[in-house]
């Protein structure tokens, strides 16, 4: 099969093989990774047709271009004997008008040596004339370095030609999904908030749920819609629900709605639900093809369900009245009574939220924030009818002492199963000594804290897993 190089970004590096494997299953078609270091700026893959190659330009905004693979070595002698034996992929060129290029990787190649490189592909022989603009083929050599820190004059000039690998080829097209993360960055947005995601994150995170023209993307969690206008982009019909109907509406119109008009996207928007997910108006489920959802963890703000934190006022039975004759809930500006989610309440009842709601094989992709000491792979709950897909040790973003991991999971259930009862789980209640907490268990309390290692402090005194008390709640 032909191979290609791809020129990807070395930002978010865990999302990279994840993102082009949504693709291919999106599109039905098979990836073979070449490279043995994943990680590096320059990435070698196989597809078994070019128009493939289309689709990733299309749809990935890590990709910075694409080119297909002619010649490679760990120097330039061994790339132009490779080549000298390949000359005959150049035969559908030789008369076309061209452009040379080369690019570094990590490393900007000095001027003096581009000539030089390039007329070491004379004998290649191409026949048509040498064009800077309108060409019809660009011929591309990248040098691939190590990442430096050293950004002076003096350190570029001693480095220059100390790649690792080289390679030549054909470039085919620049990825145009690139342009999304800034023309949906969210300072420009027309309605976001303090806890809008990155737009570059919500196109990842997006691309996990294989958006499609005619598919229905749900958001439990939609805040102020960040995963909507990705979904959308792709023409997926999407809607969401939030508990805090507010941060929906924003002041003015509709601030979700005011914001996919600006991108164009209004038409995909099913609805935007106030209600809480634990009291789910929606009555039957195996109709859903994706949730994509960033739940509440509370470091900006904590996720909530309906009714009272336990020692608090009990719940009425009844309607509340008014002096003015009208019931409180009837009122515009009416926020029910909440009490706090407790994260491994909300994940665990999340993925049998999905379990029920989902067509088979439709998909789940939230993030699941932990502390990184604490985290092992029995984190993700399981459940029957519910498969996580991870490519090695999954996609993370790491913050330090916490981070978030972007889980994906797969409905492989034929049925819709039982809805979920969203009562509280027993085997997270710290009352009853559970044998294991998961690494998200009390997240809100302990980034508060610190994140102090729970084998630290199980080591170190008794009753140390009982969470901190906070109040007040710090903001950050």
């Amino acid at each position: 099969m032909p191979r290609y190089i791809l020129r990807i970004s070395q930002e978010h590096l865990t999302f990279r093989i994840p993102s082009l494997l949504s693709i291919s299953q999106l599109f039905d078609f098979s990836i073979k990774f070449i490279s043995e270091d994943q990680y590096r700026g320059i990435l070698v893959i196989e597809l078994e047709k070019e128009e493939h190659v289309n689709h990733i330009l299309e749809r990935d905004t890590l990709v910075s271009s694409i080119s297909e693979l002619y010649a490679e070595g760990k120097s330039y002698a061994a790339l132009h004997e490779q080549m000298r034996g390949n000359l005959a992929v150049l035969k559908p060129y030789m008369q076309s008008s061209f452009k040379f290029t080369m690019e570094g990787v990590n490393h900007r190649v000095v001027e003096t040596r581009i000539r030089e490189t390039v007329e070491s592909f004379a004998y290649t022989a191409l026949e048509g004339n040498i064009k800077m603009k309108n060409y019809d083929e660009e011929f591309v050599v990248f040098e691939d370095y190590d990442f430096s820190a050293a950004h002076t004059t003096e350190a570029r000039l001693s480095r220059d030609g100390q790649f690792q690998h080289v390679y030549f080829g054909r470039r085919i097209g620049f990825g145009k999904a690139r342009l999304l993360a800034n023309s949906h960055d969210v300072k420009a947005r027309a309605y976001y908030g303090n806890t809008s995601m990155d737009s570059h994150m919500g196109f990842l995170m997006a691309g996990q749920a294989l958006p499609a023209p005619g598919k229905i993307m749900y958001d439990p969690f939609v805040g102020t819609g960040s995963m909507l206008y990705a979904a959308a982009h792709w023409e997926a019909y999407v809607m969401g629900s939030d508990i805090d109907g507010r941060q929906i509406r924003g002041r003015v119109k509709p601030g979700i709605l005011r914001a996919a008009e600006q991108y164009g996207i209004e038409k995909l928007f099913l609805d935007c639900l106030t209600y809480d997910i634990t009291k789910s108006p929606i009555r039957r489920g195996g109709w859903i093809d994706a949730i994509i959802t960033d739940p509440p963890y509370g470091v900006r703000a904590g996720a909530k369900r309906l009714g009272r934190k336990e020692g608090g006022r009990p719940l009425r039975d009844e309607p509340y009245m008014m002096p003015d004759g009208t019931y409180s809930h009837t009122r515009p500006g009416y926020v029910p009574p909440s009490r706090p989610y407790e994260l491994a309440n909300l994940t665990l009842d999340l993925v049998q939220l999905a379990r029920w709601l989902l067509v088979p094989g439709g998909r789940l992709v939230f993030f699941l924030p932990t502390v990184n000491e604490d985290y092992t792979e029995v984190d993700v709950p399981v459940v029957e009818g519910m498969k996580e897909l991870k490519v090695g040790e999954g996609s993370v973003q790491d913050f330090g002492k916490w981070g978030r991991r972007l889980i994906t999971m797969v409905k492989t259930a034929q049925d819709d199963g039982p809805p979920p009862t969203f009562e509280d789980h027993d085997q997270f209640d710290i009352t009853k000594q559970p044998e294991y907490l998961p690494g998200h268990h009390a997240f809100r309390e302990r980034y508060a804290a610190g994140f102090t290692s729970r084998k630290k402090s199980e080591n170190s005194s008794p009753g140390a897993d009982t969470p901190p008390s906070l109040e007040p709640v710090v903001q950050v």
